[in-house]
């Protein structure tokens, strides 16, 4: 078209008539004009489809790390429901001075067990590295950022508690206990029975659990929510 355009304005050029040679100058620059702003047009089109393909990609990333995150505080929740069971086991057993038996090796232990949520951040951390911009829905980055923040920081500040109590159980432990195969055995079962030290510590111990069975109930609960939110984005843009 601007090849044609371009021979007429020259043929009317040769011709003496400069006056049907600018209409044709014009329609030209115009034609041109045209073409860029269809390519600006699909050049933008392109780069908003990539970019919404990469927060696409970015949202998926965030909602598999987040049900990784719940299945592992799933088992969590069972492992302190076990802590405490056993535990309240134990604590019936020595407050009813009961016998000793090897069997009681495996609850000794409850006091130093792992108190932690094994929560990944590696997938959030990725995306504060990139720029939580890439996620376009103001409501949604903010729920996101909350969560691992407040409530996954709340998880990890307690966390951190419970292990700097570990020096001082572990100092507990060898103090009334041995270690064998089967977890810790009594240096002096009688004097176990009257100490009201270990019986504090394994109180105490079993208030954390139930704590931490609370705390990982209430995360799953926040995780739930935000998924929802993030396959409903998904579907969105899709």
């Amino acid at each position: 078209m601007i090849k044609f355009f371009r021979k007429i304005r020259q043929n009317s050029l040769l011709e003496g008539k400069t006056g049907k040679y600018l209409k044709y100058a014009i329609g030209e620059i115009i034609l041109v004009m045209i073409g860029i702003l269809l390519a600006l047009q699909v050049n933008n089109w392109n780069q908003l489809q990539k970019a919404n393909k990469n927060e696409i990609e970015i949202l998926g990333q965030i909602k598999n790390a987040l049900q990784n995150n719940k299945e592992t505080l799933k088992n969590r929740i069972e492992l302190y429901k076990g802590f405490q069971i056993d535990g309240n086991l134990l604590e019936k057993h020595l407050n009813e001075r009961l016998s000793y038996s090897d069997t009681l090796q495996g609850y000794f232990i409850i006091p130093t067990r792992d108190f932690s949520f094994g929560i990944s951040y590696s997938t959030y951390e990725n995306v504060k590295n990139q720029g939580f911009n890439i996620i376009t829905n103001d409501t949604l980055r903010l729920k996101i950022i909350k969560l691992y923040d407040e409530q996954f920081g709340l998880l990890k500040d307690q966390e951190s508690k419970a292990a700097d109590l570990l020096p001082n159980i572990m100092q507990l432990a060898f103090k009334y206990f041995h270690t064998s195969p089967n977890g810790f055995k009594p240096n002096d079962y009688e004097l176990l029975l009257n100490s009201l030290e270990y019986s504090n510590v394994l109180s105490f111990m079993m208030t954390i659990a139930n704590q931490f069975e609370i705390l990982s109930k209430n995360s799953n609960e926040e995780i739930d929510k935000l998924l929802s939110l993030i396959e409903k984005e998904i579907e969105n843009r899709e």
